[in-house]
């Protein structure tokens, strides 16, 4: 028996075409839900705790936003402790499995 939602809304702005005004404006995008910045206010001038009206994800999850091809430009990178954490982990695994066989 599966239990049934209720559908939600979208969000304002996903799924909907852009007006010229916006697509000028739209200068940064949401990496978490993919709210595009198209605010009168530049992204620039907005405080350090700005979060996302969509998702309330912190201003350091936007990534710049290229209004041609709709995607972010750059999008947020791997961080390098991530990246060594990773690597130190699989090598510990491959030094205790070598010393089981």
């Amino acid at each position: 028996d599966v239990k049934r939602l209720p559908k939600s809304p979208a969000p304002p702005k996903f799924g909907r075409k852009m007006s010229a005004a916006q697509r000028e404006r739209a200068t940064h995008i949401c990496v978490d839900c993919g709210f595009v910045y198209a605010l009168p206010t530049p992204f620039e001038d907005q405080d350090k705790d700005y979060a996302c009206p969509q998702c309330s994800a912190p201003r350091s999850r936007f990534s710049k936003y290229d209004a041609e091809t709709g995607r972010a430009v750059g999008g947020v990178s791997t961080p390098i402790v991530t990246t060594v954490a990773t690597v130190a982990g699989l090598a510990g695994m491959a030094y205790y499995i070598a010393q089981i066989l």
